[in-house]
């Protein structure tokens, strides 16, 4: 799942977004809709009871989706600073950082700090 951490929690993201919008819809909004949002009614209909489990379900997910992919691109905004660092020393000092970043992320990231490594030497 590492490898595709960052396509999959867009794809939970994009998912519980629309279970959450298909659930509120469904338990709050039913009777009270635009006309222009009226699709939306189609789609509650045939989950019926289960529109109240969408609404718990739903938020949850996208919370736990949101933050997942909110931590890649954290560890990868990190790791690129650490590894664009033009002192060796620097580099060295926070090597445990990189390493352990280059672990958590896709393998062209654990590259990316080989190639590094082998450019300072270390």
């Amino acid at each position: 799942m590492t490898e595709y951490r960052q396509e999959l929690s867009g794809l939970f993201t994009v998912l519980f977004s629309f279970m959450t919008v298909v659930g509120v819809v469904g338990v709050f909004l039913e009777d009270k809709l635009p006309s222009i949002l009226s699709p939306l009614k189609d789609l509650t209909d045939p989950i019926g009871a289960w529109d109240y489990w969408l609404v718990v379900i739903g938020p949850i997910g996208l919370v736990v989706a949101i933050w997942w992919l909110y931590d890649f691109f954290k560890k990868t905004r990190k790791l690129a600073s650490l590894i664009g660092t033009p002192s060796k020393a620097k580099f060295v000092r926070n090597l445990d950082d990189i390493e352990y970043l280059a672990w958590s992320l896709p393998q062209r990231f654990e590259d990316e700090v080989l190639k590094k490594e082998k450019e300072f030497g270390v």
